[in-house]
């Protein structure tokens, strides 16, 4: 007698965003994702040389219906240079993030704060085996062997990550 394995039904996929929303209300949502946009363009809020030294943590709902930004920062220095500039960095989130109701802005020292800004990789070029060809036969007359092998290392990373393509 052969056997029927159940199957399950196929699940259907459901936007993070829903489930979410079940465990946030729709209020703490909105911060978080202020957050995440104000994180995304702090280098351009602070300039990045702040940048790699605070961060913004949280937005905290203040008593008059406002918010307050709450950012780390790894240096009591740093924390007295931002609040110097508080009113510079609430009218540049409202510039670049829209982001409305802020009002104050305070710092916690916190010894990893910082957004280190991403290295740019460079642009690798194809190299045509031609080109290859090329290269070695102009590195014929080297004798010996190890530095032949470093030259020719070097001049294809030249033609690699050169300008022109």
């Amino acid at each position: 007698m052969a056997t029927h394995r159940r199957t399950r039904k196929p699940s259907e996929l459901k936007p993070l965003k829903l489930n979410l929303s079940k465990v946030f209300n729709a209020e703490h949502m909105q911060r978080l994702n202020s957050i995440a946009l104000l994180r995304r363009h702090w280098h351009d809020i602070v300039g990045s040389m702040l940048a790699e030294r605070c961060e913004p943590v949280a937005m905290e709902p203040q008593a008059d219906e406002s918010l307050g930004l709450l950012i780390a920062v790894n240096h009591p220095v740093i924390a007295s240079h931002i609040r110097l500039l508080h009113e510079e960095i609430r009218k540049a989130c409202f510039k670049r993030c829209k982001l409305q109701g802020l009002s104050k802005v305070w710092t916690r020292v916190q010894a990893d704060a910082g957004i280190r800004e991403e290295k740019k990789v460079r642009i690798r070029n194809d190299i045509h085996c031609q080109d290859l060809r090329l290269l070695a036969q102009s590195l014929q007359d080297v004798k010996d062997k190890p530095l032949r092998r470093l030259m020719f290392q070097a001049g294809a990373a030249q033609l690699r990550y050169s300008k022109e393509v």
